[in-house]
C-alpha cells in the first residue's frame, strides 16, 4: 500500500489511473492508518475486500482501533476474506473481537480466526460471520469454535481446526458428510480430559466405512490420544487421499498400536506400492528430543521430527508422515515394522545421529535393530557440553564391541550395517581402523572361535565416508583403512 501511495505522486495521470483502479484498494489491514483504510473503502467501490485484523490492534491502538472498526464493520457484506489473529483474547477485548468475527458477511469465502495463546478452556464458541456465509470455502480456526450445527461447516473445500479441549469425535466424522467437496482437512487437538471415544471393531477385515470422502486429498491429524485418529481413519474412506500426516503425542498402550494398524489398513496398498519404489528409511535421533520420531521419505523412508515422509512414483503418489512424541522407541519401531510387514515391503533404516545422543543409549536402543543398514554420525555441536564429549567422539568404539549370545554366537552392534558415514565426526582415523580390526576378525581368529564351537556372525563389508581434511597421522593410516578386509569402499 505504501508503494501505491508513492506511485500516486508520479503525476496527475498516474494518480487518476491508480484511484480509478478499484482492485488496487481491495486489501485492508488494521495496521494501516485510519485515513488509508478510509481511502481503501472508498476507492475499492463495490469490489470485495480482503481484511486483516492484527493481533495488537486492541492492545495498543485504543480509540483509534474503535474508529477503524466503525469504518470496517458497515462493509462486512463486501468481505471476501477475513484474517483475524490475536496473541490472546482478554476479557476487555472479547466484545470487540466478537463484534468483528460475528459481523454478517454473506460474501465471505475464506475465514481465518486464530488465538495463538489459548488460555481459555473451553475455547470460545462464536457465531462467525453471522452464521450465514453461504460462499465460505476455506475455514481455519485456532482455539476458537463455531457451533457444530453452524452452516459455516457445510460446503467447505479446506478446513483447519486447532484447539485444546474435548473433540466430539462423531461430529468430526460428520464433517466429511456435510462437505462432500472437502479437499483438505487438518485437525490438531490436545485433550482436556474426559474424551469419549466410540468403540471400534479391532478386526482388520472389518473395513465397513460409514463415510466416503471422495474429494479428500490431504488429511493431517495431530492428537495426544491415538484413539481419535484411529476412529477417524477407520470410519472414513478416502480413495483420493494423496497426503496423510499423523502426529501422535502418546502411544502408551499396545492396543493403541493395534488400533492404529487396523486404521491404516485402507492405505496399505498405497503405502506398500510407494515403499517398494522408495527403499531405505532415515531415522534421526537428537538428544534434545530423545523420544520424538517421525517417518518421512522422498524416494526413501525417512524418520525425523522435523521433516515429512514423501513417497512418490509415476503411477501413484502418496505423501505419508507418521510422528510419535513422548512414546517409547520400541513402540515406534513396532508400528513402523508393522507397516512394512503389512505392505509386504522390506524395511531398511538409515540412522542419523547428531548432535550425537549418549553412546550407551545408542548401543542399547538401536544396536540390536537388524533393519539398520546405514549410519551417519556427527560430532557434538559447540554448545553440547555434558561431560561426555570424549565418549561421543569415539563412537567407533561401540561398533567394535562384541556380543556373545547363546544362539547366534559372536556378533556386533548393528549386525547388518553396510554404510558408515563419519564425514561429520571428529575422531582419529586410527580409532576407525581399530574398530574394523575388532569387527572383522581375521580368518585365523574365526577358525579359533569355530574350534570352540562359537558361531561367528561377521557383518557385511562397509562403504565408509570420512572427513575431507585429515591430520598427518590420519594420512599415514589411510591406506591401511582403505585396504582393510572389512572395507568395501572408502570415500
Amino acid at each position: 500500500m505504501a508503494d501505491i501511495y508513492g506511485l500516486r505522486l508520479v503525476s496527475k495521470v498516474w494518480k487518476e489511473l491508480i484511484e480509478d483502479t478499484p482492485w488496487f484498494w481491495t486489501e485492508v489491514s488494521s495496521d494501516w492508518p485510519t485515513a488509508v483504510i478510509r481511502d481503501c473503502l472508498r476507492l475499492s467501490r463495490n469490489h470485495l475486500l480482503r481484511v486483516t485484523v492484527s493481533s495488537d490492534w486492541f492492545d495498543r491502538r485504543g480509540k483509534d482501533s474503535i474508529k477503524k472498526f466503525q469504518l470496517l464493520q458497515p462493509h462486512a457484506e463486501r468481505w471476501e476474506t477475513l484474517n483475524y489473529n490475536t496473541d490472546r483474547l482478554a476479557a476487555s477485548d472479547a466484545r470487540r473481537a466478537k463484534d468483528i468475527l460475528e459481523s454478517p458477511a454473506p460474501n465471505l469465502q475464506s475465514l481465518c480466526a486464530s488465538i495463538l495463546k489459548a488460555g481459555l478452556s473451553p475455547p470460545p464458541t462464536l457465531n462467525l460471520a453471522g452464521g450465514k456465509a453461504n460462499q465460505l470455502k476455506h475455514l481455519r480456526l485456532e482455539n476458537i469454535l463455531v457451533p457444530w450445527s453452524s452452516q459455516l461447516l457445510t460446503g467447505l473445500e479446506t478446513f483447519n481446526l486447532s484447539i485444546e479441549g474435548t473433540v466430539p469425535v462423531r461430529q468430526i466424522v460428520d464433517i466429511f458428510i456435510k462437505n462432500p467437496g472437502l479437499r483438505s482437512f487438518h485437525l490438531s487437538y490436545r485433550s482436556a480430559g474426559g474424551q469419549d471415544i466410540p468403540t471400534l471393531s479391532t478386526s482388520a477385515d472389518s473395513n465397513t466405512f460409514h463415510v466416503t470422502a471422495n474429494s479428500l486429498e490431504e488429511l493431517n491429524l495431530c492428537f495426544d490420544d491415538p484413539r481419535i485418529a484411529s476412529h477417524i481413519l477407520s470410519q472414513v474412506s478416502m480413495p483420493a487421499c494423496r497426503s496423510l500426516k499423523l502426529a501422535v503425542e502418546s502411544m502408551a498402550m499396545m492396543d493403541d498400536i493395534h488400533s492404529l494398524n487396523v486404521a491404516f489398513s485402507q492405505f496399505i496398498p498405497k503405502i506398500g506400492y510407494a515403499m517398494s519404489q522408495s527403499g531405505r528409511t532415515t531415522f534421526y535421533a537428537w538428544p534434545e528430543q530423545p523420544f520424538q520420531w517421525s517417518v518421512t521419505s522422498e524416494q526413501e523412508w525417512s524418520i525425523t521430527s522435523e521433516q515429512e515422509w514423501n513417497i512418490s512414483s509415476e503411477q501413484e503418489l502418496l505423501q505419508f508422515s507418521l510422528e510419535f512424541s513422548h512414546s517409547s522407541l520400541d513402540r515406534f519401531i513396532e508400528c513402523v515394522r508393522n507397516l512394512a510387514l503389512a505392505s509386504e515391503s522390506q524395511l531398511e533404516l538409515e540412522v542419523r545421529l547428531g548432535p550425537t545422543p549418549p553412546p550407551h543409549w545408542i548401543a542399547d536402543e538401536l544396536g540390536g535393530w537388524s533393519e539398520i543398514t546405514k549410519l551417519h554420525v556427527s560430532s557434538p555441536s559447540s554448545d553440547f557440553h555434558d561431560g561426555r564429549d570424549d565418549e561421543v567422539m569415539l563412537f567407533p568404539d561401540y561398533l567394535g564391541q562384541t556380543r556373545v549370545d547363546p544362539g547366534p554366537g559372536l556378533s556386533w552392534p548393528f549386525p547388518n550395517l553396510r554404510e558408515l558415514d563419519l564425514s561429520e565426526l571428529e575422531c582419529p582415523l586410527l580409532k576407525v581402523f581399530d574398530m574394523l580390526n575388532r569387527r572383522y576378525l581375521s580368518s585365523s581368529d574365526v577358525q579359533s572361535m569355530e574350534d570352540l564351537e562359537i558361531p561367528v556372525n561377521i557383518p557385511p563389508k562397509l562403504d565408509i565416508q570420512i572427513r575431507y581434511l585429515l591430520e598427518w597421522g590420519d594420512a599415514v593410516i589411510l591406506p591401511a583403512v582403505k585396504n582393510h578386509r572389512g572395507v568395501k569402499s572408502l570415500e
